[in-house]
């Protein structure tokens, strides 16, 4: 029988051929632990590493069909070699003996401990074949060591929801069901995902599952309706995912002789717990991206949406221009509504892209001038691939996409058929033809609702879908070849797209449209765990009228990521423009932190985003320093944050605190909706008590 270990780094892969019960049959699985933990291979019970089915296919499992799609009849694999390549590389060569032969492709990112998988089929048959269900991964064997079991062990998912991305949701297997049958018989599975066009909306990409000291994690690319699932039958269970398959998302596609087809790469890890787990994922993301240079020092964004609600303007631009002058601020992003025409508002005028003379009387490229005679880069908000029900495109039909020959429409929007070569010399000339004429250098790129299950134009729904999100992928490409200096953020509703793929091509994205939120800081450190921080951008709006403490405490929140200012910045008395700059050099100082460093802690205690009760506690480590953000909501909790060798080095904030060094602990006074960034520096001598407030 075929067995094979690897060992990379502290951690060892498993491939093992074994029998598939009711049948005289052999598949190979795949596994993976912890290098220093005891494995014997015949108590995982394992099933294919290769997830595979076609339209056709038998089910191995009885009570199976409509609960999953693992484990049909093209699960029979047997390896047929093994290439291991410099770098930790290894490629797994398996077939049916029938002509479906796949790839299986596994590299080890030896920084962060990362993964990366995914799966290649070829048809070398003599007909067409249908595939329903290919997944990027499929790791078995999961339970706790020693016994091998799934009890006591923790299914970890984030859950989004429009203002809500990212939110933990931790749920014991007992629970969910995830508990074996008294006859070891009777398949559970948890399946779920996100069908369309938004791919963070209901879940995030993402699942662990921990229990023993052990935590398996993985992040999907997921552009298109994606899913996971856990399979539950036996004492240990296995973890899979990739694109929708056709129960969950309607995707079959047909592969003629000769053809092939590879998933979308799946990034998975075994640490010691949950936060280890999104630490490594997270740093093996951010050595994946390739921003612009001017991104190298995280710069501060202004965007005026919180300024002029969608209605921008030469005038009140100006007007902004001057009020920040004084502020350490590199973009300045005009957002919607630059192309509103007279008598109609910006929302719904989508999808023609003419700039509006009223607003802009000499011209947008007079403002972009202006924004950049100020030191800052301009930047411009598309949404450019659906069209308004206020816009003259909307009435073309046929440019858009379909579903049983009638044209998709969400409410006030249809959704270009980004497939058709009219589609994309359209968009080059009124987007990108645009950003080159009047000099942005910054894109932001907004995405407002779901063309769902999928469109007509190829062999399933969900295929069609696919097809299409895959060209939203190529146009991100294209600007980047365009433009190579081309800042782009991804936005989606805010949150909505936030996908690695996506994330790769892109310098930052929208972290949420929580835009004055109370929430705010809860929503950021939620995004912490899945993006790398240089891309977590974060509103700071600033209102006329409000105390310093809410100043305070929206730059605090903003800190956890990339700061993005707005609001009434040329309103503002000089006391709270000077309390923002204080706040901006503070962020420059820790921001080397906030870029590179482990996440060590996100305490939070409120339960209800609407109605928050509690406080936040976020500890970020790099070197031998330690940022701490307190948020305190409905709370006047006070803290005693050990310092465990540290000292303060500097603050932000307008809580009282003092350093309490009998107790070696910062004591901090909570009060409603006030905040604090603290600077601590592992102590090198003993120094004086320090006390602020």
């Amino acid at each position: 029988m075929f067995f094979k270990r690897f060992d990379y780094g502290t951690a060892a892969v498993y491939f093992a051929e074994i029998p598939v019960e009711g049948t005289k049959r052999t598949t190979v699985g795949f596994a993976v632990y912890p290098a220093n933990v005891e494995v014997d291979v015949s108590k995982l019970k394992l099933d294919s590493l290769v997830q595979v089915a076609f339209a056709g296919d038998d089910s191995l499992v009885d009570y199976s069909r409509g609960v999953t799609m693992r484990n049909r009849s093209s699960t029979f694999l047997h390896v047929e070699r093994q290439t291991e390549f410099m770098g930790g590389n290894l490629n797994t060569y398996l077939t049916d003996g029938e002509g479906n032969d796949y790839v299986h492709r596994l590299s080890f990112d030896r920084a962060t401990g990362v993964f990366t998988t995914s799966v290649r089929y070829t048809n070398h048959t003599k007909t067409a074949r249908t595939l329903e269900h290919l997944s990027s991964f499929s790791i078995g064997g999961i339970g706790v060591p020693g016994s091998f079991s799934t009890e006591n062990m923790t299914l970890h998912r984030m859950t989004s929801a429009w203002s809500r991305e990212c939110r933990l949701r931790s749920d014991p297997f007992s629970r969910l069901g995830l508990d074996m049958s008294w006859a070891r018989y009777g398949v559970k599975s948890e399946r779920w995902g996100e069908v369309g066009s938004m791919s963070n909306r209901g879940y995030y990409p993402f699942a662990a599952i921990e229990g023993g000291g052990i935590c398996w994690g993985v992040q999907l690319e997921a552009p298109f309706s994606w899913q996971l699932e856990v399979y539950k039958e036996k004492e240990t269970c296995a973890l899979s995912g990739g694109l929708a398959d056709f129960e969950f998302g309607h995707w079959s596609k047909e592969i003629p002789a000769g053809g092939s087809f590879t998933t979308h790469a799946a990034r998975f890890t075994v640490q010691k717990d949950l936060l280890s787990v999104c630490n490594a994922l997270v740093k093996e993301q951010a050595g994946r991206i390739t921003p612009p240079k001017s991104e190298e020092g995280m710069p501060v964004i202004f965007n005026e949406y919180c300024t002029t609600w969608g209605v921008p303007s030469e005038r009140n631009i100006n007007r902004i221009l001057k009020a920040i002058k004084p502020l350490p601020i590199d973009y300045f992003v005009i957002d919607c509504g630059w192309y509103k025409p007279d008598g109609k508002g910006w929302q719904n005028a989508i999808g023609d892209w003419r700039e509006s003379k009223t607003l802009f009387p000499e011209g947008i490229k007079k403002v972009a001038r202006k924004i950049e005679e100020g030191g800052k880069r301009p930047g411009i908000w598309f949404e450019f691939e659906v069209a308004g029900r206020d816009s003259d495109c909307f009435s073309i039909e046929e440019v858009f996409l379909k579903r049983g020959g009638v044209v998709i429409t969400a409410k006030n929007r249809r959704f270009l058929d980004l497939r058709l070569p009219s589609v994309q010399n359209y968009i080059a000339t009124r987007m990108l033809g645009f950003l080159r004429d009047n000099g942005f250098g910054y894109l932001k790129i907004d995405y407002n609702d779901n063309y769902g299950v999928g469109c007509d134009g190829a062999e399933s729904l969900g295929e069609g879908g696919r097809q299409v999100a895959e060209e939203s992928i190529l146009w991100l490409e294209r600007l980047r070849e365009a433009i190579p200096d081309l800042v782009i953020e991804n936005c989606s509703s805010g949150g909505s797209r936030i996908e690695p793929l996506r994330m790769g091509l892109v310098s930052m994205c929208s972290f949420s449209d929580a835009h004055e939120a109370a929430e705010i800081p809860l929503v950021a450190a939620n995004l912490s765990r899945v993006i790398p921080a240089q891309q977590n951008q974060i509103w700071a709006v600033i209102r006329k009228d409000e105390p310093f403490s809410r100043t305070v405490y929206s730059l605090c929140a903003a800190m956890l990521g990339r700061i993005c200012l707005s609001g009434d910045v040329h309103k503002v008395s000089p006391e709270t423009l000077a309390l923002i700059a204080r706040g901006l050099e503070f962020y420059q100082t820790v921001k080397e932190i906030v870029r590179l460093g482990d996440i060590r802690l996100i305490d939070c205690s409120v339960e209800y985003y609407r109605d928050p009760k509690g406080r936040q506690v976020y500890v970020k480590d790099f070197n031998d320093r330690r940022l701490l953000i307190v948020h305190f909501l409905e709370s006047e909790e006070r803290l005693k944050f050990p310092l465990a060798g540290y000292e303060l080095a500097d603050s932000y904030t307008d809580l009282a605190f003092r350093v309490d060094r009998s107790a070696e602990a910062l004591r901090i006074v909570g009060e409603p909706y006030h905040a604090g960034a603290f600077l601590l520096v592992k102590r090198q001598t003993d120094g004086q008590n320090g006390e602020g407030s």
